[in-house]
């Protein structure tokens, strides 16, 4: 059957500038999210922060209202240009509106900025629901407001105000209909504290109007002071600094070791470019270079980037981006200040500060030690991972441990018990065609206080992930042998301590299984009362001493899953009277307190202890 072509000249479209912007402002502010209303308000602020690159004004007003998503940013620069041109044209209304206006495309008015194309500021006021831009210049202001990118109101008249100018913008959830729009002081805040860092001098006050808050920054040191205030735990005290120019373009870094993964800010004209660039490449270049003739080793450039926190702030006159967010600079010149500025900081760290540089280079030492160490562990877990994947098409595991359910898939359960005795007990109760067990042998390794290596040599370890078919770094719901796990252990201290155990090797292991909530605890009775043929199950302490002045017949205590009779786990644990099978939900909280329990750091685990436990009891 033939298609018909229904392609032809009629859909051809033109749109206008305005309604290019309007209909796919993701091409120019990013996305059409929140995201993109916070990227307008950056492209307001890189117009306020020019002028002062430029020498104008050494404050910037921010007002932020949550309530109608309004922000109100005033500079005391020179003040946008106005005026009628002899064709009749409006300057200030064509800066804001018209594709490719400005002041910004020669050297002369503004050099080192941010903004060369005359999109950013048109793109905010084209987008915006109401946008209204007021301009002082001598003595004289012009105020034009506009509503969904179209001019309705303009006005020249005398002011006695400050040169300067001040726009005020909501942005249109027409255009922005991805996710409903919400401005929020404290990230505006955030994000205005490391704009600071770049304008040594440079006051920004902050105002909160639902709240009436506010705040100011202001980083005498620059980017020093940003390296100080965002690095923790630094080794070493003296955060390295130097600066060099290349005729009017000007790179400065800072840098200090001690974070505890590599972080790097790239700073082109007052604007961050998150993807870097030349200045990263030529950074990473001479950091391994110069560290390595210095030490006299080959150190891995990685390695010894490890645990460097360092920002590259550029001021250059004709910035080359990638993209009209701005998000990379490929200027390449930048390459080669950047590498120059690292060779000569690390020499003069060498000298100067020589007991540091011991230091940092011990440092380093150890990150290539615990590298290879770990690339050593990698290897083992590929050895682990060929085994499970032998496992992943069997229906019945060889393993004297583990009783297979009759019908592998999502629908059944494995259950993890404590010793061959409560594994008896249980396959005989269970429902053999979609309960497995797996017996393990005390408690396993801890996954989140050991060494990779250590923990892929476990011999407990490799079992439940073969049962499972689960491969660490490779999750797949869909090849794992059981839909669901089961937490099935004793109902005392010991056994609660099994299954954070186990909880902790998947949520190190494979924390994608539990976010699918598909790890469970099937809890097991700790008292037993029968009244002739008939029998109630309580499961802590508290139920039972809650009825137990009421309760008439035989009272048995279970000590573990293996004092249960088969009869007796079978009606507790696998009818539906009473059955306790409950999720375990995944939550940032809840693993949080994990790694306090269960981590390296004994500090919150001595603490969660004395904040939970009555040492009264205890001690009765």
């Amino acid at each position: 059957m033939e298609r018909k072509n229904n392609y032809g000249i009629d859909d051809i479209k033109s749109l206008s500038f305005k309604e290019g912007v309007r209909t796919r402002i993701q091409m120019y502010l990013g996305s059409a999210d929140n995201e993109g209303t916070y990227q307008a308000f950056k492209e307001i602020i890189n117009n306020a922060t020019d002028e002062a690159l430029c020498g104008y004004g050494n404050q910037i007003d921010i007002s932020v209202d949550e309530d109608n998503n309004t922000i109100e940013v005033q500079d005391y620069g020179r003040g946008v240009p106005f005026g009628i041109r002899e064709n009749g044209e409006n300057v200030l209304v064509s800066i804001y509106s018209k594709s490719h206006t400005g002041g910004k495309f020669e050297e002369g008015a503004y050099k080192n900025v941010s903004g060369l194309n005359g999109i950013g500021a048109k793109c905010v006021c084209l987008s915006s629901n109401d946008f209204v831009v007021e301009s002082c210049r001598d003595g004289k202001m012009a105020k034009a407001i506009f509503f969904k990118g179209d001019l309705i109101d303009y006005h020249e008249y005398p002011t006695k105000h400050a040169n300067g100018t001040c726009v005020r913008f909501s942005p249109d959830p027409e255009v922005f209909k991805d996710e409903p729009i919400h401005y929020s002081f404290q990230r505006i805040c955030e994000d205005i504290k490391n704009i600071s860092y770049l304008y040594s001098g440079i006051t920004f006050n902050l105002y909160d109007i639902k709240t009436g808050t506010r705040i100011t920054h202001c980083a005498k040191n620059g980017i020093i002071d940003f390296v100080k205030d965002n690095l923790k735990d630094p080794i070493h005290p003296h955060i390295i600094h130097e600066t060099i120019t290349d005729g009017t373009d000007k790179l400065e870094i800072a840098f200090q070791w001690g974070s505890k993964h590599e972080t790097s800010y790239v700073f082109v004209n007052g604007l961050r470019c998150p993807e870097g660039g030349s200045p990263i490449t030529g950074a990473k270049m001479a950091i391994t270079r110069t560290f390595n003739t210095l030490t006299g080793e080959t150190y891995d450039g990685e390695l010894i980037r490890a645990n460097l926190f360092y920002v590259i702030n550029c001021s250059v006159a004709q910035p080359s981006f990638a993209n009209q967010t701005k998000t990379k600079i490929n200027n390449a010149n930048l390459r080669a200040m950047a590498s120059t500025a690292f060779s000569n900081a690390l020499k003069m760290m060498g000298k100067a500060y020589r007991d540091e540089f011991a230091t940092v280079a011990n440092l380093v030492k150890r990150v290539t030690k615990a590298d290879a160490a770990a690339e050593k562990a990698r290897k083992q877990a590929l050895e682990a991972t060929k085994d499970i994947e032998r496992n992943q098409k069997r229906k019945v595991f060889q393993s004297d441990k583990l009783k297979d359910a009759e019908y592998l898939g999502p629908n059944s359960t494995l259950l993890i018990v404590e010793g061959n005795s409560a594994m008896g007990g249980m396959a005989q109760a269970r429902d053999y065609k979609k309960y497995g067990i797996l017996a393990i042998r005390g408690k396993i390794i801890n996954c989140l206080s050991n060494s990779e290596e250590d923990i892929y040599q476990n011999e407990e370890i490799k079992l439940l992930l073969s049962a499972m078919n689960i491969i660490p770094g490779r999750y797949d719901a869909s090849k794992l042998r059981y839909g669901k796990l089961g937490i099935c252990v004793d109902a005392d201290s010991d056994g609660y301590h099994i299954g954070l155990l186990i909880m902790s090797a998947l949520t190190y292991l494979a924390p994608e299984f539990i976010k699918e909530g598909r790890l469970y605890w099937l809890r097991s009775p700790l008292w037993v009362v029968s009244t002739g043929k008939k029998r109630s199950y309580y499961f802590d302490d508290d139920e039972f001493n809650a009825v137990r002045g009421q309760i008439k017949g035989e009272i048995k205590r279970c000590k573990g899953l293996g004092t249960l009779e088969p009869e007796e786990a079978q009606e507790s644990m696998f009818t539906d009277e009473f059955q306790r099978f409950e999720q375990m939900e995944y939550s940032p909280e809840a693993i949080d307190l994990l790694y306090d329990l269960m981590g390296t750091d004994i500090v919150p685990r001595r603490d969660f202890i004395f904040n939970n436990v009555d040492f009264t009891e205890v001690a009765e």
